[in-house]
């Protein structure tokens, strides 16, 4: 049992991404970012894809593609907040020679949890998560 079992269903490789980003946060903090980064990065896919309401920016990078006003007005206000946390975070994995800290990573994974747990009840054909899941700490 994963804090991300409500995606393995429908979206097997973003649960699997993000039970990798799960498991990264203590042992290897900058992993579980890139982690948390690429499960987004898969799922605002995923959505482009299967959303005919939202509308491919003039890029096609995770930046673009969450600040494209169609992606904002179907996600709304706190997801969209949420999704660019993870985006920076990710991308400071990647790009910094920082050390990454396990409480970023944390917030990472917290975040992501929280657009999955979104993803999941706005999209999902079969059973939706519980209304009343919420974020166990790792």
């Amino acid at each position: 049992m994963t804090l991300f079992d409500f995606l393995k269903a429908e979206w097997p490789d973003i649960h699997e991404s993000a039970v990798k980003a799960a498991s990264a946060v203590y042992p290897d903090p900058r992993t579980a970012c890139f982690y948390a980064r690429r499960t987004l990065e898969l799922a605002v896919a995923w959505m482009y894809k299967h959303d005919s309401a939202l509308r491919l920016p003039y890029q096609d990078n995770l930046s673009a593609l969450i600040h494209e006003p169609t992606f904002k007005a179907t996600a709304g206000e706190a997801v969209f907040s949420k999704a660019r946390i993870i985006n920076t975070l990710g991308n400071q994995a990647v790009h910094s020679h920082r050390p990454i800290q396990p409480s970023d990573a944390a917030t990472a994974v917290r975040e992501l949890f929280h657009f999955g747990y979104w993803l999941a009840r706005s999209y999902a054909r079969g059973a939706k998560p519980a209304a009343g899941l919420v974020f166990d700490t790792i």
